[in-house]
């Protein structure tokens, strides 16, 4: 029975030592790419939803190289593969589409032990160290050719009947023909191209919880709003929080004009901007709600 139990947490141990994360990237708009992580390319083909198992580190070097040539590359350093806690999982971006270009933006999160079979239509691949051949792209031009003759020949007939009518009879043949020619050329490139633009999407990455439970005591212990909104400031320019972060802090303010400021100035560093809704209990007044989604709209990118 000892032995038993033994062998239980060690298989327990390995396993949960074992997880691996997932990176599913999806494109908006439905523009096909390839992904590099840490400069190799991940998939043969381009897709536009592809889910990169296996990922052992916490985070990656990434390069979205689009299909089509005119959208520029997007590259973002240190790309996490974990929640802010450090947790494995599946972890999900999107390419949106937004004012400034096309980004790489946060999605979602799953933990490792509720990650389900990805849909039909995702391409499903394996993390790959190794580089792969490079790119070829291969295009067909059709061409016509019209080519003449030795010469052209004209053939003109007279003839007269018995009740004096005349007829008149012309045959044309210019002796030209027509060609088609298809032409196949596969073009071949290892690299992104020098004069391609290359976009760096910064990335934004939460605080861990630990950092900012310490980051809140500090607050907590200025005397006054002006520093307390201070440090809130330089906290958050520092490190992304997450929305319920953000409402953490501001109930840490007894002004509500002070509380507006600092929501407005934590959106741009916001983990997750889709759930900003869950600061609006921290607020007194309605009419804080109203000017900082008027804030949000005029700045949301």
């Amino acid at each position: 029975m000892k032995n038993f139990t033994l062998l239980a947490i060690a298989l327990f141990s390995f396993l949960a030592s074992a997880q691996e994360s997932r990176l599913t990237i999806f494109s908006e708009d439905g523009d096909a790419f390839y992904v590099f992580l840490n400069g190799v390319r991940q998939n043969e083909a381009p897709v536009v939803n592809i889910a990169v198992d296996y990922l052992a580190n916490d985070y990656y070097d990434a390069k979205i190289i689009f299909a089509d040539e005119s959208i520029p590359v997007i590259e973002k350093s240190h790309l996490m593969t974990t929640d802010v806690d450090g947790r494995r999982g599946e972890v999900v971006y999107k390419i949106k589409t937004t004012k400034r270009g096309k980004r790489l933006r946060y999605f979602s999160f799953t933990p490792f032990e509720a990650i389900l079979p990805p849909p039909s239509h995702v391409s499903v691949i394996q993390y790959n160290s190794v580089p792969l051949g490079p790119i070829q792209t291969t295009t067909q031009t059709t061409t016509m050719t019209t080519t003449g003759g030795t010469g052209d020949n004209v053939n003109i007939g007279v003839g007269v009947n018995v009740d004096g009518n005349v007829g008149v009879g012309i045959n044309v043949n210019t002796g030209s023909s027509t060609t088609t020619t298809t032409t196949t050329t596969t073009t071949t490139t290892g690299h992104v191209p020098t004069d391609v633009i290359v976009v760096e999407d910064t990335g934004c990455y939460a605080m861990s919880q630990s950092d900012f439970s310490q980051a809140l005591s500090s607050i907590k212990g200025k005397s006054f709003s002006d520093s307390k909104l201070t440090m809130a400031k330089q906290v958050t320019k520092g490190n992304c929080l997450t929305a319920s972060q953000i409402k953490q802090i501001m109930m840490q303010f007894d002004f509500e004009d002070t509380k507006l400021e600092y929501a407005k100035f934590a959106y741009g560093y916001c983990f997750n901007p889709e759930n900003y809704w869950k600061i609006n209990d921290a607020f007194d007044f309605e009419s804080s709600i109203e000017e900082l989604n008027q804030h949000i709209e005029s700045t949301r990118h």
